[in-house]
């Protein structure tokens, strides 16, 4: 990109998710392109907001599932302090437009002034997150005609597109100046239908390095061993926490584990329910060991440079 052309530059992605790789990766693109004006177009897809905005009461939810809601989120607090950490982080480190939009129109009429628009990465091209369809919003269906339109490392997860789908991306792809995503099944999928370049590119969280990421990494307050084994899993995996313990045992050190689940806290020496994004980047940094099953839990092995053992999922929808 030329900075003597390009002035205002929209990203739509997954940013105001309460999970780490989602708002981790947003803040990477975001600081990745500082040099120019980017800033994050605050769209609250409505399947998302569903999932992440607790409120008393919703609508859009039946009375059964509210007072479970309500129970979990209001009563018992699960996951309270996380979020705030998470909200906390979003509005200090991320760029955000001035207004938040609930749907197309409302992003269209404020996006007049963007000279180029990105749909970032994350799984935004999966149905499965944004209610069984592909969200126009994240295929960049709205502005002027002379914007520039790209992706950078967009994913759609182990999904397979069904014909509907094709022909949605068909259209609106065809719009795309540069398109580019997160992984070759992806790519391979994309290809057989259009008839455009499609590149794989890294994760947003790889174009940063370690130093740059150590600027806004904070410690927990709470004593840390000087050497632990970290976890880090979607599913609370029994064999990864076993496989961490035993590593531990050789290393002569602690096993620390980012988790959820009280139930699991028995399993290790120290358990954090409630980690902040800064905080998550500082384990990762004074890790001796990982174990994850998870994208972004590589990714931050790699970019801190730290042993690490993966185990790979079989992939449906689920987590970065």
């Amino acid at each position: 990109m030329n900075d003597q052309q390009i002035k205002n530059i929209g990203l739509v992605t997954f940013h105001n998710v309460y999970n780490y790789g989602g708002v981790l990766q947003a803040y990477g693109l975001c600081r990745a392109l500082e040099a120019h004006n980017i800033e994050c177009i605050d769209y609250q897809q409505q399947d998302l907001d569903l999932k992440y905005n607790h409120k008393l009461y919703d609508g859009r939810r039946s009375l059964k599932q509210n007072a479970k809601h309500f129970v979990k989120h209001f009563i018992f607090q699960k996951g309270v302090k996380k979020e705030n950490k998470i909200k906390e982080f979003i509005s200090e480190y991320i760029p955000l437009s001035k207004g938040s939009y609930k749907n197309i129109t409302e992003v269209d009429l404020n996006s007049k002034a963007y000279d180029v628009l990105i749909s970032g990465s994350d799984q935004i091209w999966n149905p499965q997150f944004t209610g069984g369809k592909l969200d126009p919003v994240y295929l960049l269906a709205f502005g002027n005609d002379r914007v520039k339109r790209l992706s950078y490392a967009s994913s759609a997860g182990a999904h397979k597109f069904a014909n509907g789908d094709k022909k949605t991306l068909t259209a609106s792809l065809g719009a795309y100046k540069n398109i580019s995503v997160r992984e070759q099944f992806l790519k391979d999928q994309i290809s057989a239908f259009i008839d455009k370049e499609v590149k794989v590119v890294v994760d947003p969280t790889l174009l940063l390095t370690g130093e740059e990421w150590r600027t806004i990494a904070k410690p927990l307050l709470r004593e840390m061993p000087k050497d632990y084994v970290l976890i880090y899993t979607f599913d609370n995996n029994t064999v990864c926490i076993n496989l961490a313990k035993d590593i531990a045992k050789k290393l002569n050190c602690k096993v620390v584990f980012i988790s959820s689940k009280k139930q699991k806290a028995n399993l290790v020496d120290i358990c954090l329910e409630d980690v902040g994004p800064n905080e998550f980047i500082w384990l990762f940094d004074n890790a001796r060991y990982v174990v994850t099953n998870s994208f972004h839990g590589t990714t931050f092995s790699l970019i801190f440079k730290k042993a690490f053992t993966v185990f790979i999922r079989i992939l449906t929808h689920t987590g970065c």
